[in-house]
Parts: structure tokens; sequence; C-alpha cells
């Protein structure tokens, strides 16, 4: 896991990934976490949330929101973001892995990075968020797919402007390999490293966790033939899949 700080540093610094304003992707992924649980108020714990852009549309529609990034440039961000647009919510700067919260949440929420380290990696955060989450709470977590990664996407690259990026799959461990860099220095290139799973794959995971599926939702993809992001795409087909988990 070592690569995860020049990664996502990197992306903000080439392309300010985590760097915009609360756009409406962001306002559609809230309404999703509220279509995957209920749409009652909540006190709601994002992790890895970037530059606070879904944590701030989630707050804008009632919810008492702590987020928690790693970066201190996304962080700054947020709170510049938040200020901005006088919505307040709770921004805390660490590593989830080590953080300890002191209080538990009803809906604990987890976008694009799931995977980062490998299975056990993945079991002692899935532990962490049971010990999180309240009674009756959920979490909703976005999986790569590894039949979208291990196959049509596997090889594709992006023209990103000033840099590029190219994806290409490890199958031995099942991994996406996310490589960017910028066009002025090709050699000089970042990785990034996502364990990706199959809805089987994810229910083994599960096993000791306290963690139960209840809810699966795929997510969108991108036909590189025209090229377009087509946002409603059958399981079989999604780059990601959306799901909710509750204590058992």
């Amino acid at each position: 896991m070592d690569w995860v700080k020049e990664f996502y540093t990197c992306q903000n610094e080439w392309f300010g990934v985590y760097l915009v304003d609360v756009e409406e992707r962001h306002r559609e992924r809230a309404k999703l976490i509220h279509k995957l649980s209920d749409n009652s108020e909540k006190m709601i714990l994002e992790l890895g949330a970037g530059g606070g852009q879904t944590s701030i549309a989630l707050a804008e529609s009632g919810h008492d929101v702590t987020m928690i990034e790693l970066l201190e440039s996304s962080t700054n961000h947020a709170r510049k973001l938040a200020e901005k647009m006088k919505i307040n919510i709770e921004i805390i700067n660490n590593d989830f892995y080590r953080h300890e919260f002191e209080q538990q949440y009803d809906l604990i929420c987890y976008f694009d990075s799931f995977g980062i380290g490998n299975d056990n990696d993945q079991r002692r955060l899935l532990k962490r968020i049971y010990s999180w989450l309240k009674p009756k709470g959920c979490a909703v977590i976005e999986i790569g797919s590894s039949l979208y990664w291990g196959g049509v996407a596997r090889g594709k690259s992006m023209d990103l402007g000033n840099c590029m990026r190219q994806y290409d799959f490890d199958a031995n461990n099942c991994r996406l390999i996310d490589q960017w860099w910028r066009k002025a220095y090709p050699k000089n290139i970042v990785n990034q490293s996502l364990r990706c799973y199959t809805p089987a794959d994810l229910k083994l995971l599960l096993e000791g966790t306290g963690l139960k599926l209840v809810t699966i939702h795929p997510g969108g993809k991108i036909d590189y033939e025209i090229p377009e992001f087509i946002e409603n795409a059958p399981l079989e087909e999604a780059m990601t899949f959306y799901v909710k988990l509750t204590k058992t």
C-alpha cells in the first residue's frame, strides 16, 4: 500500500481530480445513497472522501456528515468548498485504517478506491466499518468489477490533456492497474492497484467480518467504441457495483 499517497497526490497535482466544485455527478451519488438506504436524516461517515464533494452533497440533504481523507491538499480543498457553500461538515485529515472514531454512524460510505490492499486488508477495514456502525446502520461501498477491468477495459488508454491514463489488469491477483503519466515526462509513471471482485468473491470476503450483503446496484460503464460513459449498465458489464452491507 506504499503507492497510495504518491498516486493520489499526483492525481491532484497533474489533473486536480479531487479539487473541483460540487458537480451534478456528486449529487447523483448522494441520490444513489438515499436509494440504497433511505431518505431519513442520518449521521454519515465518508471514507476516502477526496475533496469532500460527495460529503457536501449529502450535507445539503440535511445529513450530519463526517469525512476522512488522507491527503492534506484534498481536505484543505474540502474546508474551502464547505465554507464557500456555507455547509457544515466535520473534516478529518488522517488514514482511516488507523484513525479511531469516537462515535458510531447510521451510514458509512466509501467510493472509488475499495481494494487498495490485499484481501486481509479489506477484511480488516470491513471489521473496522462494523465497529463504527450503529446496530441498525448500513454501509454503502463501491466495488471494482473484475469482469469489466479484466475484460473490455484492459489495455485501454485515455488522453487527459497534459497527462495520459492507461488501464491494465493483473489476472493472477485480480487487480486493476491504473497508470498515469504526464506527456512531458512519459517515464515518470505512477500506478494505482485495486483488488477487484465479483459479487460471489465479495460474499466470501465478508465471511467473519460481521457484515452481510443486502443489496447490489450496478454502476455505469465506458463504451470505448463511442467513447461515452453509459450511466446504466447491467451488472455483468458495469465498471463497478455498489453494495449495501448491514450487521449480521
